[in-house]
């Protein structure tokens, strides 16, 4: 497989991208991070915004240690108090932040009910808009976010 033009290989503990001359990055919070630095999709981003997507890479490791229901509810509501008036993690478009974020919190959106999903309604409205795109979702399910179609558009009478 290919990544941004280059060679990339993984397995199902590590990712690595041969970045040429015999040069590898091993590990994903690596990758995203040379990605950021180097790839002409994140040129435009400032050094502030760069700064904040790391910080978010190295917090996606606390979400990944999680290991209680309690731990991950308080990550959500943290998250969700965060997402408040924002539409993504850092800036005002997708960064490395919010696709590694994604794929970090979706086994715990994987077993939250409606009721908590309406709970958190920031992050979810975040983690729904994200979702949406088959490029950064892969091979995760999409994840339902309405219980019921409310209005269909056509009348009954």
């Amino acid at each position: 497989r290919t990544l941004f033009g280059k060679s990339l290989s993984s397995s199902k503990t590590d990712v690595t991208l041969d970045v040429g001359d015999g040069r590898k990055v091993s590990g994903i919070t690596c990758l995203a991070k040379h990605l950021q630095r180097t790839s002409a999709e994140f040129r435009d981003v400032s050094l502030e915004d760069r700064m904040q997507v790391e910080q978010w890479l190295e917090y996606r490791l606390y979400i990944e240690s999680l290991q209680d229901v309690e731990s991950e509810r308080a990550v959500l509501q943290e998250l969700n108090s965060y997402l408040q008036d924002k539409v993504y993690f850092v800036g005002h478009s997708l960064t490395v932040a919010d696709i590694l974020l994604y794929h970090s919190l979706h086994r715990v959106f994987k077993h939250l009910s409606f009721h908590d999903k309406e709970r958190f309604i920031n992050v979810s409205r975040w983690f729904n808009n994200v979702q949406h795109d088959r490029r950064l979702r892969q091979s995760l399910t999409l994840l339902p976010f309405v219980r019921s179609l409310l209005y269909s558009g056509t009348s009954s009478h």
